[in-house]
């Protein structure tokens, strides 16, 4: 490619290394720096990164602090190659040359190229450039969204959604997966995964939705965790926990937008998830919204005194993108004035910002000469500079950049299209099984000759079905190609639904695709529906000739490809186009013949209004590649569903939120069976579950703190003639404190396969942090913690809308806990006693309160 470094051999990548040694003053200055596993080493490196910034002018520290996007390249990707996002530096090269940027990144899953050998090659000829004109050579860290597989390039394996992630229940799994994504981006030559999205999910408006895993805390937690460890497991990427804090419950349903929330409820389930994920990620995301009304990235009780005080948090605290200007033109904070741009950079340093995004709307100058200039007028200081550059550097040491700046060019042609096994296990255990009316699933193939496909599927004769069961985030911001098609991709590698069914029916299958015309970067207001959606007279026609001689019917339904703002959205029940299109096959067909839909949507789409039209319907979500099989083998029975719900699905986008372990009464008496459609842990099977003799390896606990895990052991029995999977999920169903418990929270779950009569006694570890509550009024200030008293736990086959009541195939336990103690978070509230304000609790603070209580003493 035009502009590319050719110069790979390995007389290239000594020359860097010598280039970085020489700049550093020492031969030993790269080993100095690399990773360490004793003290020495530590004191060693710590005091080569000290030198290092010493030597350091302010223009080349804040560069480090700047991270650029460099999406709209067009042809080649080398240091001559035109620069196009921004004016003030006209080629890649500049960017490294003049500005000294630490960090560059490809955004919204496209990169310079498709392909994953130049790839490789390109990032390591822009590397060696940079070593070779800067001195200290300090390597840049690249960045990307690979958040469901490396889907940068053609032919990669696109995993199933984060959401379907989230219904399998299967950690281990889901961590194999991520270890391939990881693998994957280090192959390409990159650095850093802005990944797992550890956002609670509330609101299905929410136009990023399918970007998360579960709305409950530990779930998710459990998942972001094992995700980042896989991402980072050979040590050559780091993991980003975003959106720290509070992104995923804004409150208008609208993205990046305000969260209002009550502390109680910001300690036990907002920031749960992210505790869990940053013991292992190295990097976090700040939120793009704000939280009772101030922005995340102008919180210094965020980032600062939660994050880095209380979570220990020591790693580098990145924007998203062009967020300082967000503080300005969509919070309208600061004015939006030369003035407030000045301001908004200085609060969000202060408060523990470490590195700016620099996407579309911030030139990399503009944040770089403002810090340099609040650096000058004494408004910042050098020293909390200094602290950000430190943390990048240890960053870049961390991931060996300083050891080994360049990536082998001969690993990424093995590695794409890669983990086909993983996925497409991963896919099938995604699916959820939500109704299934006289059995009518498994289909048997010797029962089907002849079989109708409809649903969305093209657009002006191109077939475009792919684009719904990979979702966003896939060779593309909105999804592949952003919906516009070309002939030539690229594609991921991926089996569709339609490919299947014709393998195994051949001419028995008669596909009648509908209308869909992807509606990219279309506004909430100007497009509902993620798409547009259409059933023409021809169309019909097809179907009202096909339908009525077909012994089964598969509707596909759901949702178009999007992302962010441009997907949130009004509604949950299916377009009209669709709904109508299910309306029809159900008059042209008779009642024997079997009516199944499949959905894919990366939110809970779909009502009664459509569902009692349908014999079964399976909520595939967004499963990715290996869609095909997984729906196929499932609508045959070659694979028993065995998915649970991650989310509660309401009866109506008015209902919102009625998530499953809110406060009682989640809704009127008597009303949940209008609210809500299918309780979280919904999901059938082609078999039957039975539960007995839940016990507990003790039924006391004294002290909660010295023993934060509990084994429940409960045995569980394929009851039915189907051999299949099944997720044991156990709960605490009641108990009674201070405050208002939930009538349900997940305290922990496991996967088993069972033959037909089987029996298996099952091992279940219990997190007792679930339980933790904080107690006391209204304010919720006081220390996080586990009361004493008694807890019901319950285990059962499924949840229905009386979750609570639902025992008809479950087993119960009761664990008494003896002493009120916190397992994760003994103090009070984060800057409880900060009573000056100044960040920090100390002696001044304990005169301020004093000065206090002797001056209400004084007025009394």
């Amino acid at each position: 490619m035009d502009g590319m470094s050719t110069d790979n051999n390995h007389d290239g990548v000594d020359e860097s290394r010598r280039t970085f040694m020489k700049a550093t003053g020492a031969a030993t200055a790269a080993a100095g720096l690399g990773a360490t596993s004793t003290a020495a080493g530590d004191e060693k490196r710590s005091k080569r990164l000290e030198d290092l910034i010493d030597g350091m002018t302010i223009e080349q520290k804040v560069g480090q602090m700047a991270q650029v996007a460099i999406d709209n390249l067009g042809e080649g990707f080398g240091p001559d190659t035109a620069f196009n996002d921004h004016d003030d530096a006209g080629t890649l090269g500049k960017l490294f040359s003049e500005l000294h940027v630490g960090s560059i990144l490809n955004g919204g899953a496209t990169g310079p190229t498709f392909d994953g050998e130049e790839f490789v090659e390109g990032l390591n000829g822009l590397q060696e450039y940079n070593l070779e004109v800067n001195e200290p050579a300090i390597p840049f860290v690249w960045g990307c969204d690979a958040l469901h597989g490396n889907c940068l390039l053609d032919g990669c394996t696109s995993f199933p959604q984060r959401l379907n992630m989230g219904a399998t229940r299967d950690v281990d799994l889901v961590e194999a997966a991520a270890t391939h994504t990881g693998d994957s981006v280090a192959a390409i030559g990159g650095h850093w995964n802005f990944g797992p999205t550890l956002d609670v999910l509330r609101d299905m408006r929410w136009g990023r939705y399918f970007e998360g895993h579960s709305e409950d805390a530990m779930l998710l937690g459990e998942m972001g965790r094992a995700r980042a460890r896989g991402f980072q497991r050979n040590e050559r990427v780091a993991a980003t926990v975003k959106h720290f804090a509070g992104y995923g419950t804004p409150n208008t349903g609208s993205d990046r937008t305000h969260a209002r929330t009550s502390m109680r409820d910001l300690r036990t389930r907002q920031f749960e998830p992210y505790r869990r994920g940053l013991e292992e990620a190295k990097t976090v995301m700040v939120n793009s919204g704000a939280v009772n009304g101030k922005p995340a990235h102008a919180s210094s009780w965020l980032l600062t005194t939660v994050l880095r005080d209380r979570f220990g948090f020591d790693g580098v605290v990145l924007t998203d993108w062009d967020d300082f200007e967000r503080m300005l033109s969509n919070h309208e904070y600061l004015p939006d004035t030369d003035d407030g741009w000045r301001e908004a950079v200085r609060q969000g340093i202060e408060a523990g910002v470490d590195m700016h995004m620099c996407g579309g709307e911030t030139a990399p100058t503009e944040f770089i000469d403002t810090v340099i200039d609040l650096v000058e007028s004494g408004d910042l200081s050098e020293a909390r500079i200094d602290e950000s550059v430190r943390r990048i550097l240890e960053l870049k040491a961390d991931l060996g950049l300083f050891a080994d700046p360049l990536a082998p060019e001969d690993e990424i042609g093995d590695i794409v299209g890669g983990a086909a096994d993983i996925s497409e296990q991963l896919a099938k255990e995604s699916l959820v099984l939500l109704q299934n009316e006289d059995d009518a699933l498994p289909l048997a193939l010797e029962d089907v000759d002849d079989l109708l496909l409809t649903g969305p599927g093209v657009h002006e004769g191109t077939p475009n079905r792919f684009l719904m069961q990979h979702g966003g985030w896939t060779l593309g911001w909105q999804g592949i190609e952003d919906g516009n098609l070309t002939e030539d991709g690229p594609r991921p590698r991926q089996n569709t639904i339609e490919g299947e069914l014709t393998a195994r029916l051949g001419d028995g299958l008669t596909h009648v695709p509908t209308e869909y015309e992807p509606a990219v970067y279309e506004s909430l207001y100007e497009n509902f529906d993620n798409g547009f959606f259409d059933v023409t007279d021809e169309q019909a026609a097809a179907i009202s000739e096909a339908a009525p001689g077909s012994d089964a019917v598969v509707v596909v339904l759901g949702e178009g490809t999007h992302n962010e703002g441009f997907g949130d959205r009004d509604k949950m029940r299916f377009l009209e186009a669709q709904r109508e299109l299910v309306e029809l096959v159900d008059s042209e067909t008779g009642d024997d013949v079997p009516i199944i839909g499949v959905i894919l949507a990366g939110s809970p789409r779909g009502t009664a209004e459509t569902f009692q039209h349908l014999d079964a319907v399976l909520f595939a979500g967004q499963p990715g590649s290996d869609t095909g099989v997984a729906v196929v083998d499932t609508l045959f029975g070659d694979y028993n569903p065995s998915g649970k719900l991650p989310f509660t699905w309401e009866s109506h986008v008015g209902h919102v939120p009625q998530i499953y372990d809110e406060y009682p009464p989640r809704h009127p008496d008597g009303a949940g069976d209008q609210m809500v459609q299918f309780e979280f842990g919904h999901g059938l099977s082609y078999t039957d579950w039975e539960y007995v003799d839940l016990s507990l390896a003790t039924d006391s606990v004294k002290n909660p703190a010295s023993r934060p895990t509990v084994t429940a052991h409960v045995t569980v029995e394929n009851a039915g003639e189907t051999a299949g999977e099944h997720v044991v999920e156990i709960y605490n169903t009641e108990s009674y404190g201070s405050v208002l418990q939930p009538h349900r929270r997940l305290m922990g779950f496991e996967r088993i396969a069972l033959e037909p009569g089987e029996r298996e006694t099952v091992a279940v570890d219990l997190d007792l942090s679930t339980l933790e509550v904080v107690p006391g009024d209204v304010p919720g200030w006081g220390p996080r913690v586990v009361e004493a008293g008694e807890y019901e736990l319950a285990v059962g086959a499924d949840w229905g809308v009386n979750a609570s009541d639902d025992a008809d195939d479950g087993a119960t336990a009761t664990l008494t806990v003896g002493k009120t103690a916190s397992i994760t978070d003994p103090e009070p509230t984060p800057g409880r006693y900060d009573i000056d304000g100044d960040g920090d609790e100390d002696f001044e603070d304990v005169m301020a309160l004093h000065r206090r209580l002797k001056h209400r003493k004084w007025r009394r």
